[in-house]
């Protein structure tokens, strides 16, 4: 009897302590920076080779940062992985953003990104800014973005812009790429990549990349990240490890915390029950 003491007292374990190993579980990776080891896939690998031929081809990258609260834990990651590779090679960025909600997000992202590699607002990097007109803007860029954006986000005329003096067009970008947990992808391939056929990839929310499969398949989608594996992938490729990556680390040890007490409170079930037959309990 006195040895299956033990085994009443797990039977009769707190909930809480339970709780408290799976919150530590989540939050322990973001104090760290730990590495999930992850096979890279074909489009997140292809979305980072583009980026590369930007900048060994010296052409700019045009980036619309089309999130908002709502789903920036997958899409923010995304973003600073794709800025951080970017402004390490010296390759020019051009934002932009057709969600009201996630404008000083995006700006944000952009200002803060900027300021870890020392680039500069006008040279090196511009935000566009907001605009409602979604489809005439993205056509737009196939003839002049002025039409659309005469003045970037802190309203400056972008004709006084150094960036944005020789730049026209979607034929002045190497990649155009599209961050969103929206419709707005789609969009670019319509009133864009099938009237203009650049290079375009996307970064969406998880449960959305299913949507985009068959872009990829028909080549007008050339890469494709998705949700916080796509940030985290990237991050890896780029190696700079940030929130993606301590993403998937706290999602991987939040589910091995649940899979360890699923597994104990199976065993202790078929003690207690063993026990229970042989009348020690």
């Amino acid at each position: 009897m006195q040895q299956n003491t033990w085994i009443k007292k797990l039977f009769n374990l707190d909930r809480r302590v339970v709780y408290l190993c799976l919150f530590i579980a989540i939050i322990l990776p973001f104090f760290m920076k730990p590495v999930v080891k992850m096979t890279t896939t074909e489009w997140v690998q292809k979305s980072y080779d583009l980026v590369e031929e930007a900048a060994v081809k010296q052409k700019p990258i045009l980036i619309g940062l089309d999130y908002d609260p709502a789903t920036m834990a997958e899409l923010k990651p995304m973003a600073a992985a794709i800025l951080r590779h970017a402004f390490s090679r010296n390759v020019k960025v051009v934002g932009m953003t057709f969600i009201t909600t996630g404008t000083s997000l995006a700006a944000g992202i952009l200002d803060q990104v900027a300021k870890e590699y020392g680039k500069v607002y006008g040279e090196d990097y511009v935000f566009l800014g907001f605009t409602t007109q979604l489809n005439q803007a993205l056509l737009n860029f196939g003839d002049n973005f002025r039409k659309t954006y005469p003045k970037d986000f802190k309203n400056t005329n972008v004709d006084e812009i150094p960036l944005l003096k020789n730049i026209r067009n979607y034929n002045d970008f190497h990649l155009v790429i599209d961050l969103s947990g929206t419709k707005i992808p789609g969009y670019f391939i319509v009133y864009g990549v099938d009237k203009y056929n650049f290079n375009y990839v996307a970064g969406v929310t998880a449960v959305s990349a299913t949507e985009y499969f068959p872009y990829l398949q028909s080549g007008q989608m050339k890469g494709l990240m998705a949700g916080m594996k796509g940030a985290a992938e990237y991050e890896g490729l780029a190696n700079k490890i940030d929130a993606g990556m301590r993403g998937m680390a706290s999602q991987s040890w939040g589910h091995l915390t649940i899979i360890f007490f699923i597994i104990i409170g199976n065993i202790l079930y078929y003690m207690k029950r063993r026990f229970e037959g042989r009348g020690s309990l």
